[in-house]
């Protein structure tokens, strides 16, 4: 009898200490540590470019906790720019650490639309205020800040313009013209223009295509060309053509193109650029 005593008085001593070490656990719940592990541009082209924060959170306590959201406002020049929010279902062991993952990905048009006084910029500020939600026990759901501050690239498209139209050859049956495109790098970065695919009309004449497969590498703040060969067919345009390129007069030109664009930064992907440009250009006899 002394025996089952004894058993029962040590289960209920045993029981007893076991509470009051999970009370303690419980009563002593302490926030999680935020800290950004890591920001990094995940992606990024001529048209749009995405951030990804890595946001490591530290549970300190000796029970799990489990995140259930966050939110995030993204900042340039202090004034909000992106904003969003997600629902998580992560749970952190106690004692353990996890990452968090928050991507911010934006378009340049919205960008310069919505600050235009950072078109010219080579880079600009940013700042990320996040929230990150937590379900904790005894104190519940608790929401947690988080601020990030740094730079971004601020990308640009190549700008395009006609320099020139020279004569090469001229014969009565035909003219061989070469016209000579710029190509302006307003980066901080060096760019390679690849495959140009383009079609122009002059005075109205009709359309020429054609493909230029020489590479085109323009450095930093830097400008290139490209020759576009124009060939016209006199006995099928007619002699007003001939008298046309004869004449001392600006042509007028329509010309539309696109061009597949690579930069040395290492996180830009090949992107396509299309451009159309109309006006007047002088012609060279060579």
């Amino acid at each position: 009898m002394n025996f089952y005593k004894y058993l029962l008085l040590t289960t209920l001593y045993a029981t007893f200490f076991a509470s009051c070490s999970a009370l303690k656990d419980l009563t002593s719940i302490q926030k999680p540590d935020l800290s950004v592990n890591d920001v990094r541009i995940s992606d990024a082209s001529l048209s749009d470019l995405e951030l990804t924060f890595d946001i490591e959170v530290d549970n300190p306590n000796s029970i799990a906790i489990n995140l259930t959201s966050y939110n995030y406002d993204f900042l340039i020049s202090d004034r909000s720019f992106v904003s969003g929010d997600q629902s998580l279902s992560t749970e952190i062991l106690s004692t353990n650490k996890s990452i968090v993952q928050i991507p911010v990905r934006f378009t340049y048009e919205e960008l310069f639309k919505t600050f235009s006084d950072i078109r010219d910029q080579d880079e600009t500020e940013y700042e990320l205020n996040s929230v990150i939600g937590v379900n904790l026990p005894v104190l519940g759901f608790t929401e947690i800040p988080l601020k990030k501050s740094g730079v971004i690239p601020v990308i640009k498209p190549p700008k395009v313009s006609v320099s020139r139209l020279s004569v090469k050859n001229l014969s009565f049956t035909k003219a061989d013209l070469e016209l000579i495109l710029n190509i302006d790098n307003p980066n901080a970065f060096g760019i390679s223009l690849r495959e140009t695919d383009y079609t122009i009309s002059i005075n109205g004449l009709e359309s020429i295509s054609g493909k230029s497969l020489n590479p085109i590498e323009i450095k930093e703040k830097n400008s290139g060309t490209i020759s576009v060969p124009v060939s016209l067919n006199f006995i099928q345009l007619g002699r007003s053509a001939y008298n046309l390129i004869k004449e001392d007069q600006p042509l007028e030109y329509i010309l539309s193109g696109s061009t597949d664009v690579e930069s040395t930064l290492p996180f830009f992907k090949t992107s396509s650029y299309n451009f159309d440009r109309s006006g007047t250009v002088n012609i060279f006899n060579n």
